[in-house]
Protein backbone atom coordinates (compact mmCIF):
# COMPACT_ATOMS: atom_id res chain seq x y z
CA UNK A 1 0.00 0.00 0.00
CA UNK A 2 1.24 3.38 -0.98
CA UNK A 3 1.96 5.82 1.75
CA UNK A 4 1.13 9.47 1.15
CA UNK A 5 3.17 12.29 2.35
CA UNK A 6 1.60 15.37 3.79
CA UNK A 7 3.17 17.96 1.59
CA UNK A 8 1.22 19.93 -0.99
CA UNK A 9 2.55 18.03 -3.97
CA UNK A 10 1.01 14.89 -2.72
CA UNK A 11 -2.34 16.71 -2.22
CA UNK A 12 -2.32 17.98 -5.74
CA UNK A 13 -1.44 14.55 -7.05
CA UNK A 14 -4.47 13.21 -5.09
CA UNK A 15 -6.75 15.75 -6.63
CA UNK A 16 -5.44 14.85 -10.09
CA UNK A 17 -6.11 11.18 -9.46
CA UNK A 18 -9.63 11.91 -8.20
CA UNK A 19 -10.29 13.89 -11.34
CA UNK A 20 -9.13 10.92 -13.39
CA UNK A 21 -11.13 8.39 -11.42
CA UNK A 22 -14.66 9.59 -10.61
CA UNK A 23 -15.45 6.35 -8.80
CA UNK A 24 -12.77 7.25 -6.29
CA UNK A 25 -14.53 10.55 -5.61
CA UNK A 26 -17.69 8.72 -4.57
CA UNK A 27 -15.75 6.37 -2.32
CA UNK A 28 -13.88 9.37 -0.88
CA UNK A 29 -17.12 11.14 -0.14
CA UNK A 30 -18.46 8.03 1.56
CA UNK A 31 -15.40 7.93 3.77
CA UNK A 32 -15.32 11.65 4.48
CA UNK A 33 -18.97 12.58 4.69
CA UNK A 34 -21.62 11.32 7.13
CA UNK A 35 -24.65 9.37 5.98
CA UNK A 36 -26.81 12.47 6.36
CA UNK A 37 -24.46 14.54 4.21
CA UNK A 38 -24.39 11.85 1.57
CA UNK A 39 -28.14 11.98 1.20
CA UNK A 40 -28.25 15.77 0.98
CA UNK A 41 -28.09 15.90 -2.85
CA UNK A 42 -30.91 13.44 -3.14
CA UNK A 43 -32.86 15.30 -0.50
CA UNK A 44 -32.21 18.58 -2.28
CA UNK A 45 -33.33 17.01 -5.51
CA UNK A 46 -36.51 15.80 -3.85
CA UNK A 47 -37.06 19.22 -2.34
CA UNK A 48 -36.56 20.85 -5.71
CA UNK A 49 -39.07 18.45 -7.23
CA UNK A 50 -41.44 19.10 -4.35
CA UNK A 51 -40.93 22.84 -4.83
CA UNK A 52 -41.80 22.45 -8.51
CA UNK A 53 -44.96 20.60 -7.61
CA UNK A 54 -45.76 23.20 -4.99
CA UNK A 55 -45.14 25.98 -7.51
CA UNK A 56 -47.48 24.20 -9.98
CA UNK A 57 -50.14 23.84 -7.30
CA UNK A 58 -49.68 27.48 -6.36
CA UNK A 59 -49.99 28.41 -10.03
CA UNK A 60 -53.12 26.32 -10.32
CA UNK A 61 -54.51 27.78 -7.10
CA UNK A 62 -53.65 31.27 -8.35
CA UNK A 63 -55.48 30.57 -11.63
CA UNK A 64 -58.40 29.11 -9.71
CA UNK A 65 -58.37 32.17 -7.47
CA UNK A 66 -58.33 34.41 -10.55
CA UNK A 67 -61.26 32.52 -12.07
CA UNK A 68 -63.09 32.59 -8.75
CA UNK A 69 -62.44 36.32 -8.49
CA UNK A 70 -63.81 36.79 -12.03
CA UNK A 71 -66.88 34.70 -11.22
CA UNK A 72 -67.39 36.69 -8.04
CA UNK A 73 -67.06 39.90 -10.08
CA UNK A 74 -69.60 38.64 -12.61
CA UNK A 75 -71.94 37.45 -9.85
CA UNK A 76 -71.56 40.80 -8.13
CA UNK A 77 -72.45 42.57 -11.39
CA UNK A 78 -75.47 40.28 -11.84
CA UNK A 79 -76.51 40.85 -8.24
CA UNK A 80 -76.19 44.61 -8.79
CA UNK A 81 -78.27 44.32 -11.98
CA UNK A 82 -80.87 42.16 -10.23
CA UNK A 83 -80.91 44.65 -7.38
CA UNK A 84 -81.62 47.48 -9.81
CA UNK A 85 -84.29 45.44 -11.58
CA UNK A 86 -85.79 44.44 -8.22
CA UNK A 87 -85.91 48.09 -7.21
CA UNK A 88 -87.58 48.93 -10.53
CA UNK A 89 -90.02 46.04 -10.09
CA UNK A 90 -90.72 47.15 -6.54
CA UNK A 91 -91.43 50.64 -7.81
CA UNK A 92 -93.77 49.23 -10.46
CA UNK A 93 -95.52 47.07 -7.89
CA UNK A 94 -95.93 50.11 -5.67
CA UNK A 95 -97.35 52.04 -8.64
CA UNK A 96 -99.66 49.15 -9.53
CA UNK A 97 -100.75 48.93 -5.92
CA UNK A 98 -101.69 52.60 -5.96
CA UNK A 99 -103.49 52.22 -9.28
CA UNK A 100 -105.25 49.09 -8.01
CA UNK A 101 -106.42 50.99 -4.96
CA UNK A 102 -107.66 53.78 -7.22
CA UNK A 103 -109.34 51.23 -9.49
CA UNK A 104 -110.93 49.50 -6.52
CA UNK A 105 -112.30 52.81 -5.35
CA UNK A 106 -113.57 53.51 -8.87
CA UNK A 107 -115.16 50.05 -9.06
CA UNK A 108 -116.84 50.62 -5.72
CA UNK A 109 -118.12 53.94 -7.02
CA UNK A 110 -119.33 52.35 -10.26
CA UNK A 111 -120.93 49.49 -8.32
CA UNK A 112 -122.85 51.96 -6.24
CA UNK A 113 -123.85 53.81 -9.41
CA UNK A 114 -124.90 50.56 -11.10
CA UNK A 115 -126.98 49.64 -8.07
CA UNK A 116 -128.59 53.06 -8.24
CA UNK A 117 -129.19 52.69 -11.98
CA UNK A 118 -130.59 49.18 -11.42
CA UNK A 119 -133.05 50.60 -8.91
CA UNK A 120 -133.96 53.37 -11.36
CA UNK A 121 -134.38 50.79 -14.15
CA UNK A 122 -136.61 48.67 -11.95
CA UNK A 123 -138.68 51.72 -11.13
CA UNK A 124 -138.74 52.61 -14.83
CA UNK A 125 -139.68 49.03 -15.72
CA UNK A 126 -142.59 49.19 -13.30
CA UNK A 127 -143.58 52.51 -14.82
CA UNK A 128 -143.26 51.04 -18.32
CA UNK A 129 -145.42 48.10 -17.28
CA UNK A 130 -148.00 50.51 -15.95
CA UNK A 131 -147.80 52.57 -19.14
CA UNK A 132 -147.91 49.39 -21.22
CA UNK A 133 -151.07 48.36 -19.44
CA UNK A 134 -152.53 51.80 -20.06
CA UNK A 135 -151.38 51.77 -23.71
CA UNK A 136 -152.78 48.28 -24.24
CA UNK A 137 -156.04 49.39 -22.72
CA UNK A 138 -156.02 52.49 -24.93
CA UNK A 139 -155.08 50.35 -27.95
CA UNK A 140 -157.95 48.00 -27.24
CA UNK A 141 -160.25 50.94 -26.81
CA UNK A 142 -158.91 52.54 -29.97
CA UNK A 143 -159.20 49.26 -31.89
CA UNK A 144 -162.76 48.94 -30.66
CA UNK A 145 -163.40 52.48 -31.84
CA UNK A 146 -161.74 51.68 -35.18
CA UNK A 147 -163.81 48.52 -35.49
CA UNK A 148 -166.96 50.39 -34.52
CA UNK A 149 -166.15 53.16 -36.99
CA UNK A 150 -165.44 50.56 -39.69
CA UNK A 151 -168.74 48.88 -38.90
CA UNK A 152 -170.50 52.23 -38.97
CA UNK A 153 -168.84 53.12 -42.26
CA UNK A 154 -169.75 49.78 -43.76
CA UNK A 155 -173.26 50.02 -42.34
CA UNK A 156 -173.49 53.48 -43.79
CA UNK A 157 -172.20 52.23 -47.13
CA UNK A 158 -174.57 49.25 -47.09
CA UNK A 159 -177.46 51.49 -46.23
CA UNK A 160 -176.43 54.01 -48.90
CA UNK A 161 -176.07 51.35 -51.61
CA UNK A 162 -179.34 49.75 -50.52
CA UNK A 163 -181.40 52.94 -50.32
CA UNK A 164 -179.92 54.51 -53.46
CA UNK A 165 -179.48 51.38 -55.52
CA UNK A 166 -180.91 52.97 -58.66
CA UNK A 167 -178.22 55.65 -58.56
CA UNK A 168 -175.22 53.41 -57.87
CA UNK A 169 -176.19 50.39 -59.99
CA UNK A 170 -178.10 52.20 -62.72
CA UNK A 171 -175.26 51.74 -65.19
CA UNK A 172 -175.68 47.94 -64.87
CA UNK A 173 -179.45 47.44 -64.60
CA UNK A 174 -182.72 49.35 -64.97
CA UNK A 175 -185.98 49.04 -63.06
CA UNK A 176 -183.71 48.71 -60.04
CA UNK A 177 -185.14 47.48 -56.72
CA UNK A 178 -183.14 46.58 -53.65
CA UNK A 179 -184.52 43.53 -51.86
CA UNK A 180 -185.36 44.14 -48.24
CA UNK A 181 -183.36 42.00 -45.83
CA UNK A 182 -186.45 40.53 -44.22
CA UNK A 183 -187.80 39.55 -47.61
CA UNK A 184 -184.44 38.01 -48.48
CA UNK A 185 -184.49 35.96 -45.28
CA UNK A 186 -188.00 34.72 -46.16
CA UNK A 187 -186.84 33.65 -49.63
CA UNK A 188 -183.84 31.83 -48.22
CA UNK A 189 -185.93 30.09 -45.55
CA UNK A 190 -188.33 28.84 -48.23
CA UNK A 191 -185.39 27.60 -50.32
CA UNK A 192 -183.96 25.72 -47.35
CA UNK A 193 -187.36 24.21 -46.55
CA UNK A 194 -187.61 23.01 -50.14
CA UNK A 195 -184.16 21.44 -49.94
CA UNK A 196 -182.74 23.82 -52.50
CA UNK A 197 -180.22 25.24 -50.03
CA UNK A 198 -178.40 23.64 -47.15
CA UNK A 199 -178.47 25.28 -43.75
CA UNK A 200 -174.84 26.30 -44.18
CA UNK A 201 -175.57 27.87 -47.59
CA UNK A 202 -178.58 29.69 -46.16
CA UNK A 203 -176.46 31.06 -43.27
CA UNK A 204 -173.86 32.27 -45.77
CA UNK A 205 -176.32 33.95 -48.14
CA UNK A 206 -178.30 35.68 -45.40
CA UNK A 207 -175.16 37.69 -44.62
CA UNK A 208 -175.02 39.19 -48.12
CA UNK A 209 -174.69 42.96 -47.73
CA UNK A 210 -176.98 44.10 -50.57
CA UNK A 211 -179.13 42.23 -53.13
CA UNK A 212 -180.51 44.31 -55.99
CA UNK A 213 -182.92 43.08 -58.64
CA UNK A 214 -183.35 44.65 -62.08
CA UNK A 215 -183.07 44.15 -65.81
CA UNK A 216 -179.68 44.02 -67.39
CA UNK A 217 -179.18 46.94 -69.70
CA UNK A 218 -177.29 44.87 -72.24
CA UNK A 219 -180.07 42.34 -72.96
CA UNK A 220 -183.04 43.21 -70.70
CA UNK A 221 -182.83 39.91 -68.81
CA UNK A 222 -183.76 39.95 -65.13
CA UNK A 223 -180.60 39.75 -62.99
CA UNK A 224 -179.77 39.89 -59.32
CA UNK A 225 -176.73 41.89 -58.21
CA UNK A 226 -175.04 40.14 -55.27
CA UNK A 227 -173.14 43.00 -53.67
CA UNK A 228 -170.37 42.83 -51.05
CA UNK A 229 -169.73 46.24 -49.45
CA UNK A 230 -166.43 47.25 -47.83
CA UNK A 231 -164.70 50.59 -47.42
CA UNK A 232 -161.42 48.94 -48.48
CA UNK A 233 -162.14 46.11 -50.90
CA UNK A 234 -159.84 43.12 -50.53
CA UNK A 235 -159.46 39.71 -52.15
CA UNK A 236 -161.77 38.08 -49.58
CA UNK A 237 -164.57 40.52 -50.51
CA UNK A 238 -164.17 39.61 -54.19
CA UNK A 239 -164.14 35.88 -53.45
CA UNK A 240 -167.16 36.17 -51.15
CA UNK A 241 -169.22 38.06 -53.78
CA UNK A 242 -168.29 35.48 -56.44
CA UNK A 243 -169.11 32.50 -54.17
CA UNK A 244 -172.46 33.88 -52.99
CA UNK A 245 -173.48 34.82 -56.56
CA UNK A 246 -172.92 31.21 -57.64
CA UNK A 247 -174.92 29.89 -54.70
CA UNK A 248 -177.84 32.25 -55.41
CA UNK A 249 -178.17 30.66 -58.86
CA UNK A 250 -179.68 27.61 -57.08
CA UNK A 251 -182.79 29.75 -56.63
CA UNK A 252 -183.10 29.97 -60.43
CA UNK A 253 -181.71 33.49 -60.54
CA UNK A 254 -179.30 34.99 -63.00
CA UNK A 255 -176.69 36.71 -60.82
CA UNK A 256 -173.89 39.20 -61.16
CA UNK A 257 -171.23 39.45 -58.43
CA UNK A 258 -170.43 43.03 -57.39
CA UNK A 259 -168.08 44.65 -54.89
CA UNK A 260 -168.63 48.25 -53.78
CA UNK A 261 -166.62 50.52 -51.54
CA UNK A 262 -164.07 53.28 -51.20
CA UNK A 263 -161.02 51.71 -52.84
CA UNK A 264 -159.81 48.48 -54.41
CA UNK A 265 -156.47 46.83 -53.59
CA UNK A 266 -154.17 45.62 -56.39
CA UNK A 267 -154.66 41.98 -55.36
CA UNK A 268 -158.43 42.46 -55.22
CA UNK A 269 -158.35 44.04 -58.70
CA UNK A 270 -156.50 40.98 -60.04
CA UNK A 271 -158.94 38.63 -58.29
CA UNK A 272 -161.88 40.59 -59.70
CA UNK A 273 -160.46 40.20 -63.21
CA UNK A 274 -160.15 36.46 -62.71
CA UNK A 275 -163.62 36.06 -61.14
CA UNK A 276 -165.47 38.50 -63.46
CA UNK A 277 -166.62 40.64 -60.54
CA UNK A 278 -167.85 44.20 -61.12
CA UNK A 279 -166.39 46.89 -58.85
CA UNK A 280 -168.09 50.15 -57.86
CA UNK A 281 -165.68 52.51 -56.19
CA UNK A 282 -166.78 55.38 -53.93
CA UNK A 283 -170.23 55.60 -55.47
CA UNK A 284 -168.79 56.23 -58.91
CA UNK A 285 -170.03 54.74 -62.12
CA UNK A 286 -169.92 50.93 -62.06
CA UNK A 287 -166.75 49.68 -63.75
CA UNK A 288 -166.11 46.11 -64.83
CA UNK A 289 -162.48 45.40 -63.93
CA UNK A 290 -160.73 43.89 -66.93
Amino acid sequence: MRKWSTDMSDFHELISLLEQHPEWRAELRRLILTEELLTVPETVSQLVEAQKRTDEQIRQLTEAQRQTTEQIRQLTARVDDLTVRLEQLTARVDDLTVRLEQLTARVDELTARVDQIAEEIQALARRVEELTTVVNSLAQSFQKIVDDVAKLKEFYLEERYHSRAAIYFGSLIRRTRAIDHDDLCQLLDDAQDQGILTEQEREDLVQTDVVVRGRRRTDGEEVYLIVEVSWGIGVSDVQRASRRARTFTKLGWQTMPVVAGGWLSADARQAAQQEGVVAILDGARAVLVE
